[in-house]
């Protein structure tokens, strides 16, 4: 069994969730989910709470520069 194929419909929930919650495209919020999972999954010993972190990380970097631009505008 596929472990990364049973927290599929998880990640997409997760990313549609964060793409909705701040006005972001869908696509965007998945390519960034990609990059931070895999900079977290480098050296990985417990991989169960990746996606949380991930998304968490997601989220981060995405108010921030929503913050950065309200700001230079």
């Amino acid at each position: 069994m596929n472990a990364g194929r049973s927290t599929q419909p998880q990640k997409n929930l997760a990313v549609e969730f964060l793409a909705n919650e701040l006005h972001v495209p869908t696509k965007e919020v998945a390519r960034l989910y990609g990059i931070e999972l895999a900079k977290l999954k480098i050296g990985a010993h417990i991989t169960g709470y990746l996606p949380i972190f991930a998304i968490r990380n997601v989220r981060t970097l995405l108010c921030h520069l929503r913050t950065t631009r309200q700001i230079s505008a």
